[in-house]
């Protein structure tokens, strides 16, 4: 056993410098760079983009776009970096082979995803040969060696690492970015007792996965429902935002991931004014929260989205008109949460804990 390489992996303080060195050295000479998203916001938050070995958990409730970020990222990924040589393999629990397909169709040719299934009338021949089109280039790009795969049957944490350690392997040991659609679908192994020891399984093995390979993992999560409590719909309300504690599985999701993303659309729940700036809310407007972000360049923790939903994809814009933009007054959470059962402060109520890791 060398001097760099002792018992339970224990290493010299030199050696781990001397990796941040090379890895230093290739971001100064291009050699490695960041993974650059359609949204210039979440670019700046990140290290001008996503860095490789990392991990971005994007949780929402139904209907709030999660889903269409992760395709919208997929479907546009090798246009905003054409000089990184990288795969994809995509573990799709959710939706069944021929709905998702419907969906990428529907991005591509900008149409809505009802027309593509001919639901009021039948498509017309030029949309659906578009769609042959595009499913000739993504063979096309399969027989250049881009691969894109997918998994749709549930597996096991332990499945889920030999499907990628095989995948990887099978594309030549290229950087590869892995989605997850969704943390709740994760099958539970027999020595598991529920789905929270399934999900703390899963991203303790997603986390020493990322610092074996150059891989990016998109996990998609739902939120639990304490962000529809009527209390947290009151409009200009602090309470509007998410929080940490609103992720299902929150404490293992915000401990593996390097950034977490909070999606909201508050219209669809009854919210025409959001949050303490009192941001006005139309149909199209989604708030992603960066809950979490590890090795952030910037402090802007609230992106502003219109929602493209022929287009399947979301378009960054400017904040919306804001009724109050002096905002409120913060309160901690751990100084109004003894009075929650009050009913003057739950009429009252204003504040909320804004994601801190505290």
């Amino acid at each position: 056993m060398s001097l760099t390489e002792k018992k339970y992996g224990r290493k010299s303080y030199v050696t781990v410098l001397d990796k941040g060195l090379k890895y230093i050295e290739k971001r100064m000479t291009g050699k490695v760079k960041s993974l650059l998203t359609p949204w210039d916001g979440l670019n700046r938050a990140g290290i001008a983009g996503l860095e490789w070995g990392s991990m971005m958990t994007i949780g929402a409730r139904p209907g709030a776009g999660k889903t269409m970020m992760v395709s919208q990222i997929l479907r546009e990924t090798h246009r905003l970096n054409p000089d990184q040589p990288f795969n994809i393999l995509e573990f799709q629990f959710e939706m069944g082979d021929e709905q998702y397909a419907a969906r990428q169709f529907a991005g591509e040719t900008a149409l809505d995803y009802g027309v593509v299934l001919s639901s009021d009338r039948m498509l017309d021949k030029f949309a659906y040969e578009q769609m042959k089109r595009y499913r000739e280039e993504c063979e096309y790009m399969r027989k250049s060696g881009i691969y894109r795969d997918m998994v749709s049957s549930p597996l096991t944490h332990h499945e889920i690492r030999e499907a990628v350690y095989d995948a990887y392997a099978e594309y030549g040991s290229n950087p590869m970015i892995i989605t997850l659609d969704h943390s709740w679908l994760i099958k539970k192994d027999r020595s598991e007792k529920d789905k929270f020891d399934t999900l703390y399984n899963t991203t303790e093995m997603l986390m020493q996965l990322k610092k074996e390979l150059p891989v990016i993992v998109l996990m998609i999560t739902q939120l639990n429902r304490s962000i529809d409590e009527a209390i947290r719909k009151v409009p200009t309300n602090i309470a509007n935002y998410p929080t940490s504690s609103d992720i299902f599985g929150g404490d293992a999701l915000m401990q593996a991931s390097d950034m977490v993303v909070v999606l909201n659309r508050p219209y669809k729940a009854d919210i025409r004014s959001y949050g303490p700036y009192g941001y006005e809310c139309k149909t199209d407007d989604i708030f992603m929260h960066l809950i979490k972000v590890r090795n952030g360049s910037d402090d802007n923790n609230l992106l502003f989205l219109k929602a493209e939903f022929r287009h399947q994809r979301m378009v960054e814009t400017p904040a919306p008109p804001a009724s109050r933009p002096e905002g409120m007054t913060y309160q901690r959470y751990s100084e109004r949460s003894n009075r929650r059962a009050n009913n003057e402060a739950a009429n009252n109520f204003s504040t909320a804990n804004i994601g801190s890791d505290d």
